[in-house]
């Protein structure tokens, strides 16, 4: 039973970190939506998030997680690094997508 219970935990973790395997583009590009107001002309600028916080406490969170659920070896813990890291990011990027934008003249 606690082998079946690993298997399917293990099988959860990898099932919620596949669908966001996109790779990464580390870039600084902002992206421009010009808006003509009645008084002013004002445009958007938005900019990527790098998710550097989410990563990395993800990372260390799956790395426990893993090596708690998979076994205590080295496949485990990497294993859960890699996971815990980019699902760390994808969250880390959703909770400050509204940040990333403002307005200038």
């Amino acid at each position: 039973m606690k082998t079946f219970t690993k298997i399917i935990a293990a099988a959860a973790v990898t099932a919620t970190a596949a669908p966001v395997t996109a790779p990464a583009v580390a870039s600084t590009h902002h992206h421009r939506h010009h808006y003509y107001g009645r008084t002013a002309y004002r445009h958007k600028v938005c900019r990527r998030s790098p998710a550097t916080t989410g990563t990395v406490v993800g990372g260390v969170a799956g790395a426990v997680v893993g090596h708690s659920v998979l076994g205590g070896g080295l496949l485990g813990t990497a294993a859960g690094a890699v996971g815990g890291a980019v699902a760390g990011g994808a969250v880390d990027r959703s909770m400050t997508a509204r940040y990333r934008c403002y307005y200038v003249r």
